[in-house]
């Protein structure tokens, strides 16, 4: 984790000193900070997937096309994922897989790449709808495997392991790169905004090739533009 805040601080550094490049180009940098409300689509319709928060932190970066319309990207460190009842449901041999709760965290880099439209209400007031794709790629996280009718070979009835892997480890695994459509409204005070966006994940990141696993997140951001 140390590596991510490194990261996280250097870019603000590197967005303090580009704040001069941005007052005299069509450049407009920014941070930001958030809650993610995350959840996951899959194939198994006797599972119970239920929504789990997470957060986000990261840059921003608009590129005026005109004065109404603009390009937004970014960089940001995001913690998505969700909590699954009976996920094995139907999978497991000698039992039906009902009984357990995964609960999935995923940590990813991600960067968006949207097409905006901004509406100056008044001097200081003003609304952006920014739609498009984003990529991200996972850097971390654990699932929890939790059983509440059965116990491991040790004993035990919670077992971790990495998100993200080749289902070698744990056929519940993640593959880390991930792409989706996303949509943004925000609320520009000033400098200060205020965001609600959706993402949808396109593609499906189970690593293990009989499991479907896509993401959805909801987010609530608070930012600053230079």
């Amino acid at each position: 984790m140390k590596v991510h805040y490194r990261l996280f601080f250097f870019t603000l550094v590197l967005l303090s000193g580009l704040n001069v490049l941005a007052q005299t180009t069509p450049f407009t940098f920014g941070i930001k900070a958030g809650v993610n409300m995350s959840n996951a689509t899959i194939d198994n319709k006797d599972a119970d997937p239920k929504l789990k928060i997470g957060y986000q932190v990261g840059a921003t970066v608009d590129y005026a096309l005109t004065q109404e319309w603009l390009i937004q990207s970014g960089l940001s460190f995001t913690a998505k994922g969700s909590k699954i009842e009976d996920f094995d449901a139907g999978r497991t041999i000698g039992g039906d897989g009902r009984g357990t709760t995964h609960t999935f965290n995923e940590l990813y880099i991600q960067m968006p790449l949207y097409a905006a439209y901004k509406v100056n209400v008044s001097e200081n007031f003003g609304v952006v709808i920014g739609a498009g794709p984003y990529m991200a790629y996972g850097i971390g996280g654990k699932t929890k495997k939790k059983l509440h009718k059965a116990v491991f070979g040790d004993g035990s009835t919670e077992r971790k392991f990495d998100t993200f892997g080749n289902a070698k480890d744990a056929i519940e695994q993640l593959k880390k790169f991930d792409l989706g459509l996303g949509l943004n409204v925000s609320a520009e005070f000033g400098k200060i905004v205020v965001g609600l966006g959706y993402e949808h994940g396109l593609l499906n990141v189970a690593a293990y090739d009989g499991m479907k696993y896509r993401n959805r997140n909801a987010t609530l951001t608070l930012g600053y533009k230079f």
